[in-house]
């Protein structure tokens, strides 16, 4: 019972850290974007970043720049390095509830890296997003990717169909609450592509 905790703990870490955990109501995509909590947490609008294990120690920050007719929005990311996790050893003894949840840590050492970019213009249209690297970066990035975001739904489906959570061709009128999304992935020669 213990391990099967520990394992959905971690799997909620790893979520969460992989940014697919939802924002609150007043975060994009809720209540004040037109968005609802209908079919769960609103999902986040923007960009996932997934950088290869090989290179995620040398990449620990990216500059985003994403245009489209909106206009253009820039950030600088944070990347993470997933390392290995462990369970924490759970409190044991006669007086511990048995629905007692166990925790997980997160150790030091090699792993994918990841980030997340919120982008609150950004729409299903597509966009054009230029990545780089800081001057002096370990590893040099400068990529320019055309990018179709996928509406991405709470709850994990379009209301009143069978199809997956991120759909190419679905609007944000397919399920209340429904964000723009799309995930970037960097290999390990430092090439940009769209994951997601």
């Amino acid at each position: 019972m213990r391990m099967l905790r520990a394992v959905a703990l971690t799997v909620m870490l790893v979520c969460a850290l992989a940014g697919c955990a939802a924002v609150g109501s007043a975060g994009p995509g809720g209540p004040q974007d037109g968005g609802g909590m209908a079919g769960g947490p609103a999902p986040l609008r923007g960009f996932g970043i997934d950088v290869d294990e090989a290179v995620a120690a040398r990449v620990p920050v990216v500059h985003l720049r994403v245009c489209g007719g909106w206009g253009c929005h820039e950030q600088d990311v944070p990347l993470h390095v997933s390392g290995p996790v462990s369970a924490m050893p759970c409190p044991s003894g006669p007086s511990v509830d048995p629905d007692t949840t166990c925790s997980a840590v997160q150790l030091p050492g090699p792993g994918p890296g990841y980030g997340y970019a919120p982008v609150p213009q950004l729409t299903a249209e597509p966009v054009t997003v230029t990545v780089t690297t800081p001057p002096g970066a370990p590893l040099v990035i400068a990529a320019e990717v055309q990018v179709r975001p996928s509406i991405v739904c709470p709850g994990g489906q379009p209301r009143g169909t069978g199809t997956p959570p991120a759909t190419a061709n679905a609007s944000p009128a397919a399920c209340d609450g429904g964000a723009p999304q799309a995930g970037l992935r960097i290999a390990a020669d430092g090439t940009v592509t769209q994951s997601r």
